[in-house]
């Protein structure tokens, strides 16, 4: 359940969800999502879950309230919310859209807690917009800071949105000294992606499994869910077949997953629309059966 269900109304989409082995907070599972009630951005605010494991450490099939990470904005909105634990605390990452603190129309921006509760001052993290002329888009969509062989990196969705709505891939960013604190994040460089022809990269998520790293990605229509394997976390290779669909489970909505494997099993949370509203589902299936 969301807090305020007068204004979140028990409706969350564009789960992130990240384990942590040895706990944070006295917990070791933690989601961040955001609402989005009959499409009302002005609720579309990062909130922070905590969950317990079952028994043999299995993920959670319950979480906290939430607690409210950032509030909706004079003017604008906020979304893609993203998470981050540093090895001591937790970062909270989320994309303004026009607010006032926002530079070029869309900045990504976080804050940190230590104990799940209270949170600094957020802090502007990538203030640069999309950067060809003529055309509008952006190069920080959906913001997945994420560690690759120990370097701190930031990946956004690289997309064109006028004159042609189209996706282009993958724009990733670097930290200096991997001081978040400190530092922002510079854009480095943009990536191709290899997927079947006609999909729309458009939100998606990072794991690392086995020395490899993996993306999990659906269209804006929230039709299916695609997984792309890659050696460096750049040069991403994706299966035709979708992991879940709409046409095959019978859902609706599958917008932006998030995915882990633990313990053999690979786990995908993803929103799925029941009545009007979204609510934050868990998929799983060994990931021998999957990587084949």
């Amino acid at each position: 359940h969301t807090p305020n269900p007068t204004k979140y109304k028990n409706d969350n989409v564009h789960p992130c969800v990240r384990y942590i082995p040895s706990g944070f907070a006295g917990h070791k599972w933690w989601m961040v999502a955001s609402p989005y009630p009959n499409s009302d951005i002005l609720a579309e605010n990062p909130i922070l879950y905590f969950g317990d494991s079952r028994a043999g450490e299995l993920p959670p099939l319950t979480w906290s309230e939430g607690v409210v990470v950032q509030d909706t904005p004079s003017t604008g909105y906020n979304s893609d919310p993203n998470l981050y634990f540093d090895g001591v605390g937790l970062w909270v990452f989320w994309r303004e859209n026009g607010t006032p603190d926002a530079v070029g129309v869309r900045t990504t921006f976080g804050r940190y807690t230590t104990d799940g509760v209270v949170f600094t001052e957020k802090k502007m993290f990538a203030p640069v917009g999309f950067d060809i002329a003529g055309k509008t888009g952006d190069c920080e969509m959906c913001p997945i800071v994420f560690n690759v062989a120990g370097q701190i990196k930031l990946f956004g969705t690289y997309y064109e949105f006028t004159p042609v709505r189209q996706p282009y891939g993958l724009a990733i960013w670097s930290l200096a000294n991997n001081d978040l604190v400190n530092n922002q994040f510079t854009l480095a460089g943009k990536i191709g992606m290899l997927y079947k022809r006609g999909f729309n990269f458009w939100h998606f998520d990072l794991f690392a499994y086995n020395s490899k790293y993996y993306c999990v990605v659906t269209p804006e229509e929230g039709t299916e869910i695609l997984l792309g394997e890659s050696t460096d976390c750049e040069n991403f290779k994706f299966w035709s077949t979708p992991l879940l669909s709409n046409a095959v489970a019978g859902t609706s909505y599958l917008y932006k997953p998030s995915a882990m494997v633990h313990q053999g099993v690979l786990y995908v949370w993803h929103p799925v629309k029941i009545d009007g509203r979204s609510r934050i589902f868990m998929t799983e299936k060994p990931i021998a059966d999957v990587l084949v």
